[in-house]
């Protein structure tokens, strides 16, 4: 995994400050369709077959979630529904309406995130200002 350095303006205890921190370094994205591409290549499916099973894989997963439900994927981790609301003195005053957002969250497991801990991280130079 690649990092980079960034400049960044903070209040440090009242007083504007210089600080560096690191960032992940992302390279390109990656699609479906090139997932589907390795998949068929390491495996004895067919890229149709593959591509087909991961699109229906992304329609029940998403319905799941819109059902409220978590989608758990073992070693890897979990998507979880997720909402944010408006505090309200009585429960009487809790509607639909006082919900600011619904999102889904991705909660990695416990071996997936000891994978991570153990990333191999290497700094890509980005030519910043280092003063």
């Amino acid at each position: 995994m690649f990092y980079y350095k960034i400049k960044r303006n903070l209040w440090v205890k009242g007083e504007k400050a210089i600080r560096f921190s690191a960032r992940v370094f992302r390279g390109t994205d990656v699609s479906l369709d090139e997932i589907a591409k390795e998949i068929s290549h390491s495996t004895t499916m067919s890229y149709p077959d593959v591509l087909a099973a991961l699109k229906a894989f992304e329609i029940h997963i998403s319905a799941h979630i819109l059902n409220g439900s978590a989608v758990k994927f073992g070693t890897l981790g979990a998507f979880i529904p997720t909402l944010r609301s408006k505090a309200c003195a009585t429960a009487e005053e809790v509607t639909a309406d006082t919900i600011k957002r619904v999102t889904c969250r991705f909660y990695p497991s416990v071996a997936f995130k000891n994978t991570m801990k153990g990333a191999n991280l290497i700094e890509k130079d980005m030519n910043i200002d280092h003063a």
